[in-house]
């Protein structure tokens, strides 16, 4: 027997032979044509909705898989037409390369394949591919958290190599419903090639592309593409050329590159809503590498729109294998003409957004030039009656555009970017003298920057109108910006901003037109690459005008912002000066209705200085300030207010206020507060969202006489101390004054009205209730819980000297309101403020030789909303003599003029006292002149009148108010005249006389004794 043979035979017989080659029969049970053939369909159609047909003509494991004339039908309504079909499909692959470190996928081919996307009835075919999921309860567990992903390791050294070749695939889009019918592409050609050098591990980011060694992409090289588009407003069927070329080869030296386009079509047949439309875009390229002249050459770059060269590229790279290429790429033909771009943008309305466009752009001159440490840019752009404006909205106007910049680049620079120089690869850069005319606005540029030399910028805008760009701001802007600087690290900026016609709007209040004018000198710091550090103001000043030139506003400052971490911000001073009738004529009618009622404060020319610092960090802020202001319309020329606070908290939860003082008028009006403010878990906080713990001061103080403002006088000290704690306010009111005194600044003379008020000691406890609702009114009920003090009388602590002023009707006459008794006050009271109500208590008031003593006084302050505010007391007038009311000339010829009556008075909801006031004066005894002037007033005056008045004494009158009108009643005792003239009940009565007229006809009744 043959060795050979014996030694085969010998070697058959082995366990080893035989246990491979059963295994290598299992394989080729199972991985063969085949078995293929009738297991995968069945295998996939268990697995989904997907019936497939096909021939495997081959199934490897090791080295993938062939299938001819595959079809794959969906489920459902749609199981007789494929969704899928190719005449051949090809997956190739060579697993046994692993063991060298190679992936190669040799072949993945699709040959004359058709997809097929359709719509029936609602119904997708696509969505008959799987089988319904079902539904499984979310378990939703908390992961950490993981930083992202930069690469995939493969931890074994690989290379891949690959290839795709898909030809002939078409694609169709069909259904029933909806604005597109069918849309469908064909032809459709794609082959790439790839192969990577070693790696191990797969970059997530650019660095990808380092790891390639040969691309190649080709598209519809060989053939046009077929393209067919049917919807309600759009028809087209093109054949459009789409070719595409890039191949790259890094192994050659040097490197390989090719890249080459025809894309599109300088004439596009469309037709839009029954009517044809032409249009064209196409971009031509062609690029090659010489690598024997080692040059890459732009020989075509040119895009077209509607056949006309829109940028056309020319030029080349050269030197490519060395470290620095040299570059030399021009725009050598630019002819933008929107004009009959603007024909086609008409003809496809409806397809594309509503717009309008007119005029021509050029970029011929822009260009690159140098190598990649010098490089030189320049850009050129000149526009020509250039409108653009898109559906309603508004439109942009460019008349014309002159701008020509130019800059050199270093871009094998290494430096990093720093304050100074944030752009390292940027040398230089040079504007030269530009125009820009905008919307009929004109914007200027010039300027220059070196990374030696510095900045150097000048910016001029005139006649931009600012309600085309700013929402609720109107006028005409003219400004000149200028930046300059040794480097980025630090720019100063000047500007001089002038708005005319000034105008802006508040709700829906607008502010009358008027003059702006800004000065702005600042400085901006960095100190990394644009990361702003300080803005140091040095001047910035601030004013408005009306139309007519005067002055409304004038503000100017200086001061700093530091925007870091901890925020810092700081005016030092800020000066701000008002002419406030100028101010009202420019301020819109919601700020003006706000300021009229306190002009007179305000005066003409009111001043504030302000010296404040505000600092931010994470968890607190601090507000420092002062503050001095001029009101001349209060004579306040040296009002100071100091201030430090600590706002701390997330959802600002405290307000620690260390500092809040109040100085002016030399001193003598002085206010402090401190504490805290605190935002608690309570409900129905007391003072806005917080709960206070505070101390708080009001002085008025003088050694001697001083003259405050607006005619009052001071002497001697009057305060208020309060301290509140949560819902309570305790602590008290006081005074020990000699003199105040007032006069309304037209003494001597008729219109003089002088009053001095003596002896003013006071001390009056005060405990109040922030969290007090009142449920029920005081007055109704019994009132005994506040006016009884069973036989307990507190001493005075209200005192008053005298009151002396002008009298209440004849001019230039004294009148003594509050008289004093010898070593006894004229006025006397106890007063206490308690619980929200003010008690008062044995009140006494000397005047007019007579005495008026009050009874059962209660204020009920409330809540301290005037709504709930009440009032209700009895005045008991005795002995008052009538007579001092009247001229000297005519008081010896009234025979009596004393006066006896009792006055009740109760008023509920302090908003509208006039009309809630209910008062009742019972007066049982007045002399005869007096009683028959009372009932002149409240009856109209005739002869029956007189003779009643001459004949019946007057016993009693009693007049009551209620809801604003009088009610009045005079009783008579019985004379001779009762036998002749009857009177009903003895009384003459007036029901329902308006206060007004009331007050009117007493008003002329007192005037007769003055003539």
């Amino acid at each position: 027997m043959n060795p050979i043979l014996k030694a085969s035979l010998g070697i058959a017989k082995t366990k080893t032979f035989r246990g491979l080659l059963v295994l290598f029969l299992i394989y080729k049970l199972f991985f063969n044509q085949f078995t293929a053939t009738w297991l995968v369909p069945n295998v996939l159609s268990k697995l989904t909705l997907i019936r497939m047909e096909g021939k495997f003509t081959c199934f490897s494991l090791f080295y993938g898989i062939e299938v001819q004339n595959l079809n794959l039908y969906p489920g459902g309504p749609f199981s007789e037409t494929p969704f899928f079909r190719a005449k051949e499909l090809r997956i190739r692959y060579n697993l046994p390369f692993l063991f060298l470190g190679k992936i190669r996928l040799s072949d993945i081919s699709l040959i004359d394949s058709n997809l097929r996307i359709e719509e029936k009835a609602g119904e997708w075919n696509v969505a008959h591919l799987f089988k319904a999921k079902k539904e499984t309860k979310d378990e939703t567990q908390l992961e950490e958290s993981k930083e992202p992903l930069t690469e995939i390791p493969t931890y074994i050294p690989l290379q891949l190599s690959a290839y795709l070749n898909v030809k002939g695939l078409s694609i169709q889009y069909i259904r029933e419903t909806g604005n597109i019918h069918y849309a469908s592409v064909q032809n459709f050609d794609f082959q790439t090639k790839l192969v990577t050098n070693r790696f191990t591990s797969i970059p997530l980011n650019m660095e990808a592309l380092s790891q390639l060694d040969e691309v190649l992409v080709h598209l519809n090289a060989e053939r046009p593409l077929s393209l067919e588009l049917n919807s309600n407003q759009l028809k087209w069927k093109e054949t459009l050329p789409m070719t595409l070329r890039l191949e790259w080869d890094r192994t050659e030296s040097p490197e390989l590159f090719l890249f080459a386009t025809d894309i599109g079509k300088d004439d596009l047949n469309l037709e839009v809503r029954g009517k044809p439309v032409q249009t064209g875009l196409r971009l031509l390229s062609d690029i090659h590498f010489d690598p024997k002249a080692d040059i890459l050459k732009l020989q075509e770059f040119d895009l077209r729109v509607i056949g006309q060269t829109w940028i056309k590229l020319n030029g080349t790279i050269s030197k490519l294998s060395s470290a620095t290429p040299d570059v030399d790429i021009d725009i050598v033909s630019s002819d933008i003409d929107l004009n009959s771009f603007q024909t086609s943008i008409t003809q496809l309305q409806g397809i594309l957004p509503e717009m309008k466009v007119s005029g021509t752009l050029s970029l011929k001159g822009t260009g690159i030039h140098g190598n990649w440490n010098q490089s030189n840019a320049n850009l050129k752009l000149n526009a020509d009656k250039v409108f653009f404006q898109l559906g309603k909205s508004k439109p942009h106007r460019v008349n014309s555009t002159n701008l020509d910049l130019s800059a050199q680049f270093d871009f094998g620079s290494k430096n990093e970017p720093t304050a100074k120089i944030p752009f390292p690869n940027l040398k230089k850069v040079k504007i030269l003298p530009s125009q820009i005319n905008y919307n009929q606005a004109a914007v200027s540029l010039s300027g220059d920057y070196s990374q030696s030399a510095g900045l150097n910028f000048l910016i001029t805008l005139d006649k931009l109108q600012l309600g085309e760009h700013v929402k609720g701001v109107a006028g005409k802007l003219k400004m000149d910006l200028q930046t300059n600087g040794e480097s980025f690290a630090t720019i100063n900026v000047l500007s001089n901003l002038n708005i005319d016609g000034f105008r802006y709007q508040i709700d829906r209040s607008r502010s009358p037109a008027s003059h702006l004018h800004l000065d702005l000198n600042t400085s901006l710091l960095f100190d990394r690459p644009f990361g702003l550090k300080e803005i140091q103001i040095a001047n910035l000043n601030l004013e408005q005008k009306t139309l007519t030139g005067n002055k409304a506003v004038e503000l100017s400052l200086k001061g700093n912002v530091q925007p870091n971490q901890t925020l810092v911000a700081q005016v030092s001073p800020l000066n701000l000066k008002l002419t406030t009738p100028n101010l009202l004529i420019v301020l819109p009618l919601v700020l003006k209705e706000k300021i009229s009622p306190i002009q007179n404060l305000l005066g003409t020319q009111p001043k504030i200085k302000l010296n404040a610092r505000y600092v931010q960090d994470v968890s607190s802020k601090q507000i420092v300030a002062n503050l001095n202001a001029d009101l001349p319309g209060l004579e306040m020329h040296d009002l100071n207010l100091t201030t430090d606070l600590i706002i701390s908290g997330s959802n600002t939860s405290q307000i620690l206020i260390k500092d809040f003082k109040l100085n002016a008028f030399g001193g003598v009006l002085k206010s402090s507060l401190s504490g805290k403010l605190n935002k608690l878990d309570k409900q129905k906080p007391p003072l806005g969202p917080y709960f206070g713990n505070l101390d708080l001061s009001l002085s008025v103080a003088s050694n001697e006489k001083r003259y405050l403002a607006k005619g009052v006088s001071v002497h001697g000290d009057l305060g208020l101390n309060l301290k509140i704690n949560d819902y309570d306010i305790n602590g008290e009111f006081h005074s020990k004054m000699p003199a105040l005194s007032y006069n309304n600044q037209k003494c001597p003379g008729e219109s003089c009205k002088a009053y001095l008020i003596e002896e003013i000691n006071a001390k009056i406890p005060i405990q109040h209730n922030l969290a007090y609702q009142p449920d029920e009114s005081l007055i109704i009920g019994d009132k005994s819980i506040f006016i009884k003090n069973y036989g307990r009388m507190n001493s005075p602590n209200v005192t008053i000297g005298k009151v002396i002023g002008s009298h209440p009707n004849i001019p230039n006459l004294p009148f003594e309101y509050v008289k004093k008794q010898k070593d006894i006050p004229g006025f006397s009271a106890f007063i206490e403020y308690k619980e929200n109500f003010a008690n008062i208590e044995s009140l006494k008031s000397y005047s007019m030789d007579g005495i008026i003593m009050g009874k059962n006084l209660v204020f009920n302050l409330g809540n301290l909303d005037p709504k709930t505010m009440e009032f209700r007391g009895n005045l008991l007038i005795r002995d008052i003599d009538l007579k001092q009311l009247m001229a000297p000339k005519v008081r010896d010829k009234i025979d009596d003029g004393k006066l006896k009556a009792d006055l009740n008075i109760k008023v509920r909801d302090l908003s509208e006292p006039i009309a809630n006031l209910d008062l009742f004066f019972s007066i049982f005894q007045i002399g005869r002149d007096f009683g028959k002037s009372a009932l002149n007033v409240i009856s109209a005056q005739n002869f029956l009148i007189d003779r009643i008045t001459d004949s019946y004494p007057i016993n009693k009158i009693d007049i009551s108010l209620s809801r604003g009108l009088v009610y009045a009643d005079v009783y008579f005792d019985r004379s001779l005249l009762s036998l002749i003239m009857n009177l009903e009940d003895g009384k003459i009565s007036q029901q329902r006389m308006p206060l007004a007229n009331f007050l009117k006809r007493a008003q002329n009744e007192i005037q007769t004794y003055q003539e």
